[in-house]
């Protein structure tokens, strides 16, 4: 199997050269997965807590599920800029900000290399040369799998794994994803919105014309779809805080099914949930 070493044409005198970036969220692992699919990886890279990148190039790996790596480039670290600090006071987020130039080291192979990696240490910014203790070294990890095609936003499988956030779900709505459409559009049913930031809920139902699939789309256009709670979110923490509510499907009924019925399920999960006492439904 091919390593990763050689895969990037790397010499020994050369390994000095490289970090390697083992790309996940800090409280959602899938995270730099989703900022991938959207076309944000490299400036959401280039955000860090601390000076990571100090080193002429990063290689990029995507964790896409248990020990698989996704490659997502080799970028060259802007050394004449330097790092400059930066701070988020409305989640309490300071770090650095990087200028990086993405290579075209293995260009057409963004999106569709995977390496498997048992990664059983810390470090998420390890040295190329790294030799650890309880792993095989990063440089001589090796290609578990090659797509035919970039990987993008995944096909819907199933009412039940709906788990998305609002930069995914922006993607499925624009691009009108076909698997997508037509299982949203087909169902009415109950969902889940949750501000990843506080936890807090809100339940909604969908019955209109193109059932969930229609109610979601206000989402994406407006960011709180009406609600008044949601929307209030967004007036005190500016529209980029859309990017914390996360989206699922509670429950689906046959579109035979009436409104009031809807109303009624809706109404139960609010009292399961206990949304009006410590979420976001005010009725």
């Amino acid at each position: 199997m091919i390593k990763l070493q050689d895969f990037l044409g790397i010499a020994d005198l050369e390994l000095n050269k490289y970090k390697i970036h083992f790309a996940r969220g800090g409280v959602r692992p899938e995270e730099a997965k989703e900022v991938f699919y959207v076309g944000e990886f490299q400036s959401w890279q280039e955000r860090q807590t601390k000076k990571n990148f100090e080193r002429e190039y990063v290689i990029s790996l995507i964790w896409v599920e248990k020990n698989k790596w996704l490659y997502a480039g080799v970028y060259e670290v802007n050394h004449s800029v330097k790092p400059k600090p930066i701070e988020s006071p409305k989640d309490n987020w300071k770090g650095w900000k990087y200028k990086t130039i993405k290579t075209n080291v293995q260009e057409d192979m963004i999106g569709r290399v995977v390496f498997y990696y048992e990664k059983n240490f810390r470090a998420s910014y390890p040295c190329l040369e790294l030799e650890p203790s309880n792993s095989i070294e990063p440089r001589n990890m090796e290609i578990c799998k090659i797509y035919e095609e970039r990987l993008a936003v995944d096909d819907f499988t199933g009412f039940d794994e709906v788990n998305i956030s609002y930069d995914i779900l922006k993607v499925i709505v624009n691009k009108k994803i076909k698997s997508w459409y037509n299982a949203l559009s087909k169902v009415k049913g109950i969902y889940l919105i949750v501000d990843t930031t506080t936890g807090k809920q809100y339940v909604g139902s969908a019955y209109g014309e193109n059932c969930i699939f229609s109610r979601w789309e206000s989402y994406v256009n407006t960011g709180h779809g009406g609600n008044i709670e949601l929307k209030k979110l967004l007036e005190e923490n500016g529209m980029e805080y859309v990017k914390y509510f996360k989206y699922s499907i509670l429950e689906i009924c046959n579109m035979n099914i009436g409104e009031a019925y809807i109303i009624e399920r809706e109404t139960y999960w609010k009292n399961v949930l206990m949304t009006r006492e410590f979420g976001l439904n005010l009725n």
